[in-house]
């Protein structure tokens, strides 16, 4: 937690290229159980009506009648669990549905058996923390308004440094 996972997609989300890329985009947090009927719900909230969708009788068969055509973005940001892995490859069978290439999801996550269950295709970037060198700016910057340090205290946040092992968030917080 708090290497900056959430915050990486947020600016790929928002990129304006991405924007003119996917007619729609859907931004998800899951949490700690993934709920198809929840995520399902969401989808469904994102995505505007079509017309003939009056025939669908479930959010599934509403979901895939929206996206039959429109290519889209989908984030499901922050998985802690599944309770039904099966969940998982029936959303993955939903989506496919859609006859418009190129659609992406993407997946935050910071258990590494839930970014192996998700990947279907494509690939997994780990993010670590931040280089020391790096860390040690931003944390400086975070204490010290001007990020220089009064050299009698240099020992001391060194020590509280490494304790951090470069977590962004952590800079912030501690500093």
């Amino acid at each position: 937690g708090g290497v900056g996972k959430t915050t990486l997609i947020q600016h790929i989300y928002h990129n304006q290229q991405v924007q003119n890329h996917f007619p729609v985009r859907i931004w998800i947090c899951v949490s700690f159980n993934f709920n198809l009927d929840k995520v399902l719900q969401e989808i469904k909230r994102y995505t505007l009506p079509v017309e003939g969708e009056n025939g669908c009788s479930t959010t599934q068969e509403l979901i895939e009648h929206r996206l039959k055509y429109k290519r889209f973005l989908l984030v499901l940001d922050d998985i802690w669990q599944f309770t039904d892995v099966d969940d998982w490859k029936k959303l993955l069978l939903i989506l496919s549905k859609s006859q418009e290439n190129g659609s992406m999801i993407l997946v935050t996550t910071r258990f590494q058996e839930i970014a192996k269950k998700v990947r279907a295709i494509g690939n997994s970037i780990q993010l670590n923390g931040l280089e020391p060198e790096e860390f040690r700016k931003l944390f400086l910057v975070y204490v010290f308004d001007d990020g220089q340090c009064p050299g009698n205290k240099v020992h001391l946040l060194n020590k509280i440094m490494e304790k951090l092992k470069g977590s962004p968030l952590a800079a912030s917080t501690v500093g």
